[in-house]
């Protein structure tokens, strides 16, 4: 019987979408922060569940041929990342692994079509934007802003990180600075009382514009103006303040207040430029973007003749993007301020046919397909990480007239559970091609086309 704090020595045989390694005790599971596959290591068990536990190291015995010593001072802390210990080479071969198992075993697909990861040439610098939470501390300045360690709500202080944009790093010395001198309060979650939130940087690879989001528990900063100054002395070309009195761990209200600039930033995809709010969702990896959604368009096989219908279109992200090889797009978003921007973006790019609805893509696109006001030959769906819900796929699987789907999905498991119900749908798994838009991360990107495969009707 395993036992909490017994230690034991295992071989690590997998690596898995959270960053864990994957060893045994018999037929018992245990994930192992930190292991690699081909670590044996002396282990101490953590946590003890029915049919799995978790091991932390407590001695590497035989270090995996991809170890290698980590760039990063923090990393060990840190829960931003959790390969920074490994071979950039191996992580892609494992991210591959991961989607392969999970379509396996979760979706149900044996051997499934899954090609190579398409990686990063220099995979540094590449995160487009930083949340960073601030907490109280007992220290000088009363509060500590960072990552937050595994698992927790413990703050890791961090001065740089290889992943961020320079920007960011940047931004954050000059709020820090700016808090200990006018004696700014972090927000206590617990007694729901200090000012400083969250500190929110974005930057444009395109552009160098930066946007920074000062979340605060109340209306206004004190001293505002001279961090406005120094921070659009670093670059910064937008800043604005987010309400959120909330209680929750919501990370930002719906109240934003402009204090300089216009309130957004653009970015480039391609040909395509977009428009970003405050609150609008946009890839957080600019290079792996252009990869994701030229691969996404070349699944789609778009000729101009099909009518698209993209089922979370965001800020007008892949629909856009396809909208110069369509006959006509349609994008759903149920967050408003992104389907505001997604119109303006449109506009922007002088993209005359493609319109855009908010609302919930499982009650409008339905409604839409019943009512026969559209005939979608080609969806693309990408959900948040929670997949897409059942109510859109069932009516993608009882309609007969989209031939593809391109489903892109930034979590393994709910993409194999969304996968099952379209291929008992009818629709048959063609090919998935995994993209890292999250190097150092057990995080992967896939863009993978299902085709119609009869025109049997879909009962569930």
């Amino acid at each position: 019987m395993i036992k909490k704090n017994a230690k034991h020595i295992i071989e690590i045989k997998e690596a898995t979408a959270k960053g864990f390694g994957l060893g045994y005790i018999g037929d018992f599971v245990i994930f192992v922060a930190d292991g690699l596959p081909g670590d044996v290591i002396d282990t101490i068990i953590v946590k003890v569940k029915k049919t799995y536990g978790y091991g932390k190291i407590s001695q590497i015995i035989t270090p995996s041929p991809h170890r290698i010593k980590s760039p990063c001072a923090v990393s060990e802390q840190c829960g931003g990342c959790q390969w920074q210990h490994c071979d950039y080479e191996a992580q892609l071969k494992f991210k591959k692994q991961i989607v392969v198992n999970a379509l396996e075993k979760i979706g149900g697909i044996k051997n499934p079509p899954v090609n190579d990861v398409i990686g990063m040439e220099n995979p540094t610098r590449y995160r487009n934007k930083a949340v960073f939470p601030v907490v109280p501390a007992k220290n000088k300045a009363g509060f500590a802003v960072g990552m937050y360690a595994p698992r927790s709500h413990r703050i890791i202080e961090i001065t740089d990180c290889s992943i961020q944009h320079i920007a960011h790093v940047d931004v954050l010395a000059a709020v820090k600075k700016h808090m200990r001198k006018y004696k700014i309060s972090a927000y206590d979650e617990t007694t729901h009382k200090g000012l400083m939130r969250h500190i929110i940087v974005r930057t444009s690879l395109a552009t160098g514009e930066v946007m920074v989001v000062l979340v605060l528990n109340g209306k206004k900063l004190p001293a505002a103006a001279p961090l406005v100054e120094e921070l659009t002395d670093q670059g910064v070309t937008t800043v604005l303040i987010n309400e959120n009195t909330t209680k929750g761990n919501t990370i930002m209200g719906e109240s934003f207040q402009t204090l300089s600039g216009t309130g957004y930033i653009h970015e480039k995809t391609g040909e395509v430029e977009y428009r970003l709010s405050a609150p609008s969702f946009f890839q957080i990896n600019p290079v792996q973007t252009k990869v994701l959604y030229e691969t996404a368009l070349s699944q789609a096989g778009l000729d101009g003749t099909q009518y698209v219908v993209d089922a979370h279109c965001g800020v007008g992200s892949i629909a856009l993007f396809a909208a110069k090889h369509a006959r006509h797009v349609l994008g759903v978003d149920i967050v408003a301020p992104a389907v505001e921007d997604a119109k303006k973006n449109a506009e922007l790019n002088g993209i005359k046919n493609a319109e855009f609805i908010c609302g919930a893509a499982e009650e409008v696109i339905p409604r839409l397909m019943q009512s026969g006001e559209i005939t979608p030959d080609v969806v693309f769906l990408d959900p948040p990480r929670k997949g897409c819900e059942k109510p859109l796929l069932h009516a993608l699987c009882k309609a007969f007239g989209q031939k593809n789907i391109i489903y892109v999905s930034c979590d393994p498991a709910t993409l194999a559970r969304d996968v099952k119900i379209l291929t008992e749908g009818g629709y048959t798994l063609v090919t998935a091609q995994p993209v890292d838009m999250f190097p150092h991360t057990g995080k992967v990107e896939t863009s993978a086309l299902l085709r119609r495969c009869d025109t049997r009707t879909f009962s569930k």
